[in-house]
């Protein structure tokens, strides 16, 4: 059971995702388918900006714990040029998904297992940067959640992607990544809460799909 602790987006999100939504508000999500270096310097805007988060992420981040708080200022500019990159290339994936869920088209499962583990992938690294990280599970909590784990036929593998697609819209048109300074306090417990719900849907797909592909 995911409590509210761990559902939770950090405060350093806010400052690191106001970066990275503006490259990712050139990926335009469209509305769910009914289917489905150093220290930032130089001169002008774009370096005040960098700056600016370098500072307010590296303070936040150090008040609350999150690894962005024992960065060194070339590490924490990576790292927020990796969220960048996460958030505009989960939007990229879903997209594709999308198109393939509206074109009827039959599953490619090898392809779909790709697809399931990229998006996998970049969450978890969304997660382990943005959120504070959760107690780690026993092994028998870990086999109950793998015999736990849904079987998918087509159908469900269908009905999985769409929710897959509609929880990623969701996510990213969160309005805490557009205006961080202004934002219902409710809006960080949704955003993580839907992060750990790609994390674990895309686990499932990818997994569903790796099994269908074998079996063909």
């Amino acid at each position: 059971m995911k409590n509210f602790a761990t559902r939770s987006l950090t405060a350093a999100a806010f400052v690191l995702f106001a970066s990275a939504a503006a490259m990712g508000q050139s990926v335009p999500p469209g509305p769910p388918s009914p289917e489905a270096g150093g220290r930032p310097g130089g001169i002008g805007p774009r370096a005040d900006t960098d700056a600016r988060t370098y500072r307010e992420a590296k303070l936040r981040s150090a008040e609350i714990g999150t690894s962005a708080g024992g960065m060194t200022p070339q590490q924490l500019a990576a790292a927020i040029e990796q969220t960048r990159n996460d958030f505009k290339r989960i939007q990229l994936v879903r997209n594709d998904l999308v198109d393939l869920l509206v074109s009827k088209k039959p599953f490619d499962y090898g392809q779909l297992a790709e697809q399931a583990e990229e998006i996998n992938k970049r969450a978890h690294r969304l997660k382990s940067f943005l959120m504070k990280p959760a107690p780690q599970k026993s092994a028998e909590e870990e086999k109950a959640d793998d015999a736990a784990r849904p079987v998918y036929d087509e159908a469900a593998m269908r009905g999985a992607l769409v929710k897959l697609c509609n929880t990623i819209h969701s996510f990213t048109g969160n309005p805490m990544f557009k205006n961080p300074e202004v934002v219902d306090a409710r809006q960080p417990a949704k955003a993580g809460g839907e992060l750990l719900d790609i994390i674990e849907l895309s686990e499932n797909v990818k997994l569903n799909a790796e099994r269908m592909a074998k079996a063909k």
